[in-house]
C-alpha cells in the first residue's frame, strides 16, 4: 500500500485519474484499517503485547506483534481474566473447591505448628528422663493427632488435584465454545496461519496452564500464612531478631536469584511450541500415510520428523543447562548457606542472651533502662539440659518451617515465570479465536504490492458483502440461493470471479463446471460461510435446508447408524426426524451399502469407518446421509467421483426423487442429464449462468473419476 501511494505521489497524472486513484486507494486503506481494528478487538481483560517478538515458526512470515512471556502488568491482566473464566463466581463449584483448599492449607499450617511444638516436648522428656511426659507427648498425643493430620494432608492433595480438573474443564469448555462455533475450527486451519498446532494448545497447554495456576495458588498462600504464624511463635523464644534475620536473608537471596534466573517463562513457551510441531509432523504422517506410502516418501518424512525432534532435543539441552546453573545458585543460597544462618539464629537463646546485639534487638526498652542482666542465666529451668534440648528442638523445627515457607515463596517466582510461558500460549489462542469468531474480522491480510492497478482493483472488490439467511419458519420462496453482485476471491486475494449474479430456485438443478482453480468449490465455501463474503448480497437458506456432500465425506467415530444421521446424534434423529433402524437399513440399501450392516456387525458396530470403508463406499455413505436429512438444497462437490457410473445414476436419481435441488460440481459427462442449468467458470475471472442446451452435453465415455474442484 505504501508503494502504491508513493507511486501516486511521485508520478502526477491527469486530475480526473488522480482523483479516482486517490478514492480507490483511500478505500483500500480504509479496508486495511478496518481489518486492523477488527484484529485488535479482544475480550475484556486480554491485552495484546506492545512489543514485537518472533518465536520460531509460531508466527507468519510477516513480522507481527506477539505476546512475550514475562511478569508484567499485561501478564497479571491476562491471568486475572483467565481466573474469572475458571472461577466464574462465588456460587460455582470451582470457588467451593478453592475455599476448601484454603481452609485445608490453614489447617495444615496449624498442624505443622503443633508438630514442631510437640517435637520439642518429646525431646525435652527424653533428655529429662520424664517417662510420663514422654508417653503423653510421643504416644498418646501423636496417636490422637494422626487421624486429623492424615485426613488434612490427603484431603489437601485430593482437593488440589480436583481444583486443577475443575479449572481445566471450565477453561476447556470456554475455548471449545469459541473453537467449535462459527466454523472457527475451519478458519484457524485454513484462513489463518498464526497457530499451527491448535490441538497442542487445546489439550496439553491448557492442562499445564491450569495445573501451574493451581500449584501457584497453594505455593503462595500457604507459605505466606506460615511466615506469619511461625514468625509469631519464634518471636516468643528468640525475640523479633530471629524471624527478622531469616526473612532478611531470604529477601537477599531472592534479589540474587532474580538477577541470575534465566527466562524460564519463554523457555517453557518455546518448549511447548517445539513439542507441538514435533507432534504435528507425526499427525500429518498418520493422516496422509497412504499417499506417502504410494510415493515412497518415508525417507523424506523421516527427515522432517528427525529435524523437528532435533529441535526439541536442542532446546531441552539449553533448558537443562539453564536449570543447572540456576539450581547451583539455589542450592548454595537457599539450602546450605541458609542452614548456617538457621543454626546461628537458633543458637542465640543458648549462647548470646547476654550480648548487646541480642538486648538491643529483642529488649530495646530494657536496654535503654540500663537493665541488661538476663534472667535466663540465673533461672535453673532455662539452663537445664532438658529445657535447652527441648527449646532447641522446638525452635529449630519452627525455624526450618519458617525457612521452608520463605524458600517456597522465593522459589515460587520460578513457578510464576513458568506460568507466564503457559499464559502466553493460552492468551495467544484466545486472541486468535476471538479474531476468527468475528465474521467481519475474517478478512485475510494481503501483501502490499507495487502493482497499483492490482491494489486498486482489490480495493473495489474486497468490500464486505451482506449475508441474508432464511429462517426455519419461512417458506421456500424465502429460502433460496441468490447471488447478487458477489465477488469471489480466495484468501490469498486471487480474483476468481467478479459480480456473480444468479438465482437457483427450488427444483432448478445446476451443474458447476470449469477448470481446476477456477472457483467451483470456492463458490460453495462462500455459500457455506467458510470464506469471507465480498461485495453485493448473498441470500442463502437456513442451515437445516442446505446440505453439503464433499468428495471425501467425513466419517465420525461411532456406530454406523450415527454416521448416517451425522451431524445429529441418534437421540436427536429419533426425536426430530422419527428415525428408526428400518429407515437406516432402507437408506443403506438405496445406496448399495446393505451388505455393510451384515459384514461389519450391524448398525451398532463401532469402528473407524474412515479406514474400514473404501473411497466409493464412503461417498455412498455420504449420499445416505443426504437422503436421511432431505434438505431443500444439496451441494455435491465431486461427491460421486469414486463411484461407478451405473451406481452414480441411481444415487442422483434417488436424490431428485426426494425433491432435493442439486447444485453439483463434477467432470463426469454422465451427470449433465440430471441438471437444468450450468454455471461455467472460465478460470479468467468470468463466468456464465444459463440453461443447458442439447449441444452442451458431452458424449458419454467410460471414464475415470474426475479430479476434484478448487
Amino acid at each position: 500500500m505504501t508503494n502504491a501511494l508513493s507511486v501516486l505521489s511521485t508520478q502526477p497524472r491527469a486530475a480526473l485519474a488522480a482523483t479516482a486513484a486517490a478514492a480507490a486507494a483511500g478505500g483500500l486503506l480504509a479496508h486495511k484499517w478496518n481489518a486492523a481494528v477488527q484484529n485488535k478487538r479482544l475480550e475484556k481483560g486480554f491485552l495484546r503485547a506492545s512489543r514485537r517478538h518472533r518465536v520460531g515458526d509460531d508466527t507468519d512470515s510477516d513480522e507481527k506483534p506477539a505476546l512475550v512471556a514475562k511478569v508484567d502488568a499485561q501478564f497479571f491482566a491476562n491471568l486475572t481474566a483467565f481466573v474469572k473464566i475458571c472461577i466464574p463466581g462465588v456460587a460455582s463449584t470451582e470457588f467451593l473447591a478453592l475455599s476448601t483448599v484454603a481452609a485445608l492449607l490453614g489447617a495444615r499450617s496449624y498442624l505443622d505448628l503443633w508438630a514442631s511444638s510437640n517435637g520439642g516436648h518429646v525431646v525435652k522428656a527424653i533428655v529429662g528422663r520424664d517417662k510420663d511426659a514422654f508417653i503423653q507427648k510421643a504416644i498418646i498425643d501423636i496417636a490422637t493427632m494422626m487421624f486429623p493430620m492424615s485426613f488434612v494432608n490427603n484431603s489437601l492433595k485430593y482437593m488440589i488435584s480436583r481444583l486443577k480438573v475443575l479449572m481445566r474443564r471450565r477453561l476447556s469448555m470456554h475455548f471449545h465454545d469459541k473453537y467449535l462455533s462459527s466454523n472457527t475450527f475451519y478458519k484457524v486451519s485454513n484462513l489463518d496461519s498464526r497457530i499451527r498446532n491448535i490441538d497442542q494448545l487445546l489439550t496439553v497447554d491448557i492442562e499445564k496452564f491450569c495445573s501451574s495456576m493451581a500449584d501457584l495458588y497453594s505455593n503462595i498462600s500457604k507459605p505466606s500464612f506460615d511466615i506469619i504464624l511461625f514468625s509469631r511463635q519464634l518471636s516468643r523464644s528468640l525475640g523479633p531478631s530471629g524471624p527478622i534475620c531469616m526473612i532478611l536473608y531470604f529477601g537477599f537471596c531472592s534479589i540474587i536469584l532474580r538477577a541470575v534466573q534465566p527466562p524460564f517463562g519463554q523457555l517453557a513457551a518455546d518448549e511447548q511450541r517445539l513439542e507441538g510441531e514435533y507432534r504435528l509432523h507425526h499427525s500429518r504422517l498418520i493422516a496422509h500415510s497412504e499417499e506417502i506410502a504410494f510415493f515412497g516418501g518415508g525417507g523424506r518424512e523421516k527427515q522432517y520428523i528427525n529435524l523437528a525432534f532435533d529441535n526439541v532435543v536442542d532446546h531441552l539441552k539449553k533448558l537443562f543447562a539453564a536449570r543447572w546453573r540456576n539450581g547451583f545458585v539455589d542450592a548454595i543460597l537457599v539450602k546450605y548457606l541458609a542452614t548456617v544462618v538457621g543454626y546461628s539464629i537458633v543458637s542465640i537463646p543458648v549462647f548470646f542472651t547476654d550480648s548487646m546485639v541480642f538486648q538491643v534487638l529483642n529488649h530495646p526498652r530494657r536496654f535503654l533502662a540500663g537493665n541488661t542482666r538476663s534472667k535466663k542465666k540465673t533461672d535453673p529451668e532455662t539452663t537445664s539440659a532438658s529445657n535447652i534440648a527441648g527449646l532447641y528442638t522446638r525452635n529449630s523445627r519452627l525455624l526450618l518451617q519458617l525457612a521452608s515457607a520463605i524458600g517456597r515463596l522465593v522459589l515460587a517466582g520460578k513457578e510464576i515465570t513458568k506460568l507466564t510461558g503457559y499464559c502466553q500460549r493460552v492468551t495467544r489462542l484466545q486472541h486468535v479465536l476471538d479474531d476468527l469468531g468475528d465474521e467481519r474480522a475474517v478478512q485475510k491480510r494481503f501483501e502490499s504490492s507495487p502493482d497499483l492497478e492490482r491494489d486498486l482493483k482489490l480495493a473495489e472488490l474486497m468490500i464486505p458483502g451482506e449475508l441474508i439467511v432464511g429462517s426455519e419458519d419461512e417458506g421456500p420462496e424465502k429460502n433460496v440461493v441468490r447471488f447478487s453482485g458477489v465477488n469471489l476471491l480466495s484468501p490469498d486475494c486471487t480474483i476468481l470471479a467478479e459480480n456473480l449474479t444468479f438465482e437457483i430456485p427450488r427444483g432448478c438443478h445446476v451443474l458447476t463446471t470449469g477448470p481446476n482453480g477456477s472457483g467451483k468449490s470456492s463458490l460453495f465455501r462462500v455459500l457455506a460461510g467458510l470464506w469471507p463474503l465480498y461485495g453485493g448480497t448473498l441470500h442463502r437458506p437456513s442451515r437445516s435446508r442446505i446440505f453439503y456432500v464433499p468428495q471425501r465425506p467425513y466419517l465420525a467415530l461411532g456406530t454406523l447408524r450415527e454416521n448416517v444421521t451425522y451431524p445429529m446424534t441418534w437421540t436427536e434423529a429419533v426425536q426430530q426426524k422419527g428415525a428408526t433402524d428400518d429407515l437406516i437399513i432402507e437408506l443403506l440399501e438405496m445406496v448399495h451399502l446393505g451388505d455393510i450392516t451384515r459384514r461389519k456387525g450391524g448398525l451398532d458396530a463401532v469402528q473407524d469407518w474412515a479406514e474400514v470403508l473404501s473411497g466409493g463406499q464412503k461417498q455412498r455413505l455420504g449420499f445416505s446421509r443426504l437422503l436421511f436429512h432431505k434438505p431443500d438444497y444439496a451441494i455435491l462437490d465431486e461427491a460421486s467421483s469414486a463411484v461407478s457410473i451405473d451406481v452414480e445414476q441411481l444415487l442422483y436419481q434417488s436424490v431428485k426423487d426426494c425433491g432435493i435441488t442439486l447444485i453439483s460440481v463434477s467432470h463426469r459427462p454422465s451427470l449433465w442429464s440430471f441438471h437444468d442449468k450450468v454455471l461455467a467458470f472460465d478460470g479468467e475471472g468470468s463466468y456464465e449462468f444459463r440453461e443447458i442446451k442439447a449441444g452442451d452435453v458431452p458424449s458419454l465415455v467410460s471414464g475415470v473419476p474426475g479430479s476434484s474442484g478448487t
